[in-house]
């Protein structure tokens, strides 16, 4: 995949999920120097997009969404740093900044797939008979006197590289566990949107349009000078 093909991709990606709560939009950087040194042949127009285009890289930006108030009991965010932690279906771990939480049919809070949210002491279950749910900015659950445990809140920034691993999910790209963050800001009622600036996003689709026409504007001429090479040399 070509350096403009990866960017548009992320830009599409960004804005197809900018409206999901916790998103975390992909950055696409590019090297400062020409891809490349091979010589080319002649009519090789493949190859002369690739020498002509700087190579690509995408990473996931760990940037703050801003907090949006909903006034839900199970509705939670991060203020600053920090990962919900999520059980997956193969009982691994992955994490989210996405705070809509839910209960199943158990009393087990649980994300909008209905998998478990974790605490410092394993899942959450929540008895409805005993009232309302609270969680304090340090992230302890609580019903009335009844202490359920504190969600458990993770730095995935400390880990480097974020990789998506579906469902809105996120993991450290090496496989590492991320340090727990042991005094989180949480807040009760909110949850953190996007991240994702649609303005930004379609100027970003407008250079990469624009990105387009140069490169094969230069493709073009390179075939010319090629071509016109080729018969002067092929002509004493």
């Amino acid at each position: 995949m070509s350096a403009l093909e990866r960017w548009q991709t992320a830009i599409t990606g960004n804005l197809a999920s900018g409206s999901v709560a916790g998103f975390k939009k992909d950055e696409t950087s590019f090297s400062s120097a020409l891809a490349g040194g091979t010589k080319l042949q002649p009519g090789d127009r493949s190859a002369a997009a690739e020498r002509l285009m700087p190579q690509a890289t995408s990473r996931v930006s760990d940037s703050q969404g801003a907090l949006r108030q909903t006034g839900k009991d199970l509705d939670f965010a991060v203020q600053g740093p920090g990962y919900f932690q999520i059980r997956t279906p193969a009982g691994g771990n992955a994490f989210t900044r996405n705070g809509e939480f839910h209960l199943d049919g158990t009393g087990k809070l649980v994300n909008k797939q209905g998998l478990e949210v974790q605490s410092d002491a394993g899942p959450v279950n929540v008895d409805i008979q005993l009232g309302a749910v609270t969680v304090d900015r340090t992230g302890q659950i609580s019903q009335g006197d009844n202490v359920l445990g504190k969600l458990a809140v993770f730095d995935l920034a400390k880990s480097g590289q974020l990789k998506r691993s579906g469902d809105g999910l996120m993991v450290p790209a090496d496989g590492s566990t991320p340090p727990r963050v042991e005094n989180p800001e949480m807040l009760q009622g909110y949850v953190e949107e996007s991240n994702v600036v649609p303005l930004q996003e379609m100027v970003n689709l407008i250079s990469v349009s624009r990105a387009y026409e140069v490169s094969q504007k230069l493709i073009t001429a390179l075939d010319q000078t090629t071509h016109s090479a080729i018969e002067t040399l092929g002509n004493p």
